[in-house]
């Protein structure tokens, strides 16, 4: 056993090989430190920023949010066609369509919702929070899942912004 002072290192000695020899430098996923996966996208003057909270309960719990900036130096105003300003979806890592829409499972008031940002401006917008459980359910398996928000914009593309990846998993 190594010892130091009467206090046993091996333990600390161990977890400092592991934590060496698996974390080879920067992982892809954006996920920092307080649980959160973000991203931004940038159109029309408006920066889009999407913040996920990864809430560590379990099962795992979503909560996202959008930020919209003006970084032009006129008003802008963004109009969307319902109440669902901002949702999220999940894709399995390795690509290809959504597995899961939060669009398919939410009701949203039918009228429309205008957003006025002057310039420097910024408003946070909310997605409803959604756990693990809502976007497995019985037939997705668990594991890593790329994590987007996005929204939708009339008489513009939908905007969507890659959040990261984490991990879902249920209780089976």
């Amino acid at each position: 056993m190594i010892t130091d002072g009467g206090f046993r290192l091996l333990p600390i000695v161990l977890l400092a090989v592991v934590l060496g020899v698996t974390c080879e430098g920067p992982s892809p996923s954006p996920l920092d430190p307080g649980g959160r996966l973000s991203g931004a996208v940038v159109r029309d003057g408006i920066e889009y920023r999407a913040e996920v909270l990864v809430m560590e309960s379990f099962p795992v719990q979503l909560s996202g949010r959008a930020t919209l900036r003006n970084r032009s130096d006129q008003p802008r105003t963004v109009t969307f066609a319902d109440g669902c300003l901002v949702l999220l979806r999940a894709f399995r890592p390795q690509g290809g369509g959504p597995v899961w829409d939060q669009g398919h499972d939410v009701a949203c008031t039918q009228a429309l919702v205008p957003v006025e940002l002057e310039p420097g401006a910024a408003r946070e917008l909310s997605a409803p929070t959604v756990s693990a459980y809502d976007i497995l359910r019985a037939d997705l398996p668990d594991g890593d899942y790329r994590i987007a928000l996005y929204l939708r914009p009339v008489d513009a593309p939908e905007i969507e912004i890659d959040a990261g990846t984490t991990d879902l998993a249920i209780p089976r």
